[in-house]
């Protein structure tokens, strides 16, 4: 085991129990925390027997269920867990619960700019334990974390974290359950069970005990859709848009373009603010890589670009230079109307939660319609005028500290 993997974390008490023996958790409660109370939960586990108790004797354990990997039951609320992808991240912050990731894939990448925005939320990556940041962790890791609940998919821990089924069962036998779900779009099988955001966070916050924060972000989310959503033009009015990825950087010959109506919460700004109604390519999906020849045919009034965001993060990419520059100037890819006339746009982000989702509409919508909305400061695209905010940040402070 290596440094790398713990931080300076202190060992909790439960590592001592498990000693790395294999010891087994026994009876049926699989996770629970450890000596973190709340007010919606006080029970205290009893992890030799299984059984569960408040200060009466009542069994106070509960089951919760989430696809594809079925149900589990918990203790009491996790104190400590596990996630990997950003969304799920911000989903964990969103539902106040930030205090307890231990651990997750990249954490150094996650943008806290987005979270910084809100009055009395903060987030301190530096404080979680990066998985994946210096490759594959060893199964080990898992052991030394200790953590009550680790909230990711079964195909997710095989793919990134290198574990087969058969480890996946001795952890969580070991350690704690695997309980989560891929959201972000439809991937591993076509029959596989998909959550979209809200969906999944409802069952995130039914783990935590926590389903008012879940509904109330829900509710927020739905206000501010119905409210931009009125705001907007008639559909044969709005700018036909592509959504694009970046893989031509390849061979500077082809563009890939992707679905925005595909299931997934990297879709859901897109699909917020309709523009699955007014997409350029949407009468000929499913396409990938397309040359440019085909982008001048169809000749998109905008362009989105996927992960366009994370792209202006990346200290080494000048998205204008790199991105919009080296399309406008290709003779055949610069005669595209959205190049021509510089409406190209990286207000996209394609992991979120609710906190990133509702920035996310904001700056689709300015960047698309900034006649109705207001515009965006390149250079501060989240330095926003008080009156021009599409949500209010105070709100969302409000559900993430439960003060509903």
């Amino acid at each position: 085991m290596t440094d790398r993997y713990t931080h300076g974390r202190a060992a909790p008490s439960r590592r001592d129990y498990l000693k790395y023996s294999g010891a087994v958790v026994g009876g049926g409660v699989l996770a629970g925390c450890r000596g973190r109370g709340g007010p919606e939960s006080t029970s205290t586990a009893t992890e030799t027997t299984g059984e569960t108790a408040d200060s009466t004797g009542k069994d106070t354990s509960y089951e919760v269920c989430m696809e594809p990997h079925g149900c589990h039951t918990l203790a009491e609320p996790p104190e400590e867990f596990v996630v990997y992808h950003q969304g799920p991240v911000d989903m964990m912050i969103s539902l106040g619960q930030a205090d307890g990731l231990v651990a997750a894939g990249f954490p150094s990448t996650f943008p806290t700019e987005y979270v910084d925005q809100i009055p009395g939320v903060s987030f301190d990556p530096s404080n979680v334990v990066a998985l994946n940041e210096d490759g594959t962790p060893d199964k080990e890791v898992f052991y030394e974390l200790g953590a009550d609940v680790h909230l990711v998919d079964h195909n997710v821990a095989m793919e990134y974290f290198g574990l087969d089924e058969s480890d996946i069962e001795e952890l969580e036998a070991n350690v704690g359950p695997f309980h989560g779900s891929w959201m972000r779009r439809q991937d591993y099988t076509d029959a596989y069970p998909h959550y979209e955001l809200y969906e999944g966070l409802d069952k995130y916050a039914e783990v935590f005990q926590v389903k008012s924060r879940g509904r109330a972000f829900r509710e927020l989310h739905d206000e501010i859709v119905e409210s931009v959503r009125s705001q907007l033009p008639p559909v044969e009015e709005r700018p036909s848009v592509a959504y694009l990825n970046h893989n031509y950087w390849d061979n500077g010959e082809s563009v890939y373009v992707r679905n925005p109506a595909g299931p997934g919460y990297q879709t859901l700004p897109l699909r917020d603010l309709e523009l699955p109604s007014h997409d350029a390519f949407a009468d000929r999906h499913p396409v990938e890589s397309t040359d440019f020849e085909i982008l001048l045919e169809v000749d998109p009034e905008a362009i989105v670009y996927h992960t366009g965001l994370n792209m202006l993060r990346e200290s080494t990419t000048d998205f204008e230079e790199a991105v919009v520059g080296a399309l406008q100037n290709d003779p055949v890819a610069g005669e595209v109307t959205a190049l021509k006339e510089g409406r190209v746009y990286p207000w996209h982000e394609f992991e979120q939660g609710p906190i990133m989702n509702l920035f996310n509409i904001e700056l689709l919508a300015k960047g698309l319609y900034p006649e109705r909305f207001g515009g965006i400061d390149p250079g501060a695209p989240l330095d926003v005028p008080d009156d021009e905010q599409l949500f209010d940040r105070q709100r969302v402070a409000d559900i993430v500290n439960g003060g509903l």
